[in-house]
């Protein structure tokens, strides 16, 4: 039997996304946590988007007093070509209100933002092969395709959580945070970061998926879904 060819996967723990603010000229540096690529209907390139780390929101170079932001909130970052959005919420929930998610061109705020991708080879794996892996397991990260009339989507991020047994054999994937749109027709028409939202997702079977998030009701999808091995 033929091998399965090499594939190339992200080393998120490696990739980052940089902005530099047009306020006192701020640098900030995030690892990333996924990256969907968006393919409309009809179009000839893919639309990339990534998910920033989540992190408490600090007073930024505050020369005394506690670094948290008060009311305390938490924030992450999704990021397209052209637009951002950031989502907050709230640290304490019976607290007072946070500001509001926001979404905007990166001109509105950035003098300039962009992301870098540390990219190395991995085996394909099928989520059936985990119980065969190797104690400790290789990273492995997972990568989602999902195809229907109005385009095509391909999510890849780090598996941080699974389970397998081996009688009766069985499998179950738990893992996240993602990025996924919180309606699939009306961003595949018109992709933009205020389309999408933080996700979780649950998976048992190689063609189905529950996704869930803070913006996302749970549902289940029709996708393809395979694992990268790092070598």
């Amino acid at each position: 039997m033929a091998m399965a060819p090499h594939q190339q996967a992200i080393h998120f723990a490696a990739s980052h996304l940089h902005w530099l603010t047009r306020a006192q000229a701020s640098h900030g540096w995030f690892q990333l946590d996924a990256l969907l690529e968006c393919t409309p209907a009809g179009a000839d390139e893919a639309v990339p988007y990534v998910l920033a780390a989540h992190v408490p929101a600090g007073r930024m170079y505050a020369p005394a007093g506690p670094l948290l932001q008060q009311p305390p909130y938490s924030f992450q970052l999704i990021a397209g070509p052209s637009d951002h959005t950031i989502l907050r919420r709230a640290v304490e929930p019976s607290g007072p209100a946070v500001p509001a998610d926001s979404s905007h061109e990166h001109q509105h705020q950035f003098q300039s933002l962009d992301w870098q991708l540390s990219i190395g080879p991995a085996e394909p794996l099928q989520p059936e092969g985990l119980a065969l892996l190797r104690s400790p397991p290789p990273s492995l990260n997972l990568l989602l395709e999902l195809a229907n009339g109005h385009g095509h989507l391909r999510l890849q991020a780090p598996l941080r959580h699974w389970n397998h047994r081996a009688d009766p054999t069985g499998w179950q994937l738990e893992t996240g945070p993602l990025l996924w749109p919180m309606n699939l027709q009306t961003f595949l028409a018109a992709p933009s970061s205020a389309g999408l939202t933080t996700a979780w997702m649950h998976a048992n079977r190689s063609n189905r998926v529950t996704m869930s998030g803070d913006r996302l009701p749970a549902h289940e999808l029709e996708a393809q879904l395979s694992l990268l091995a790092f070598l």
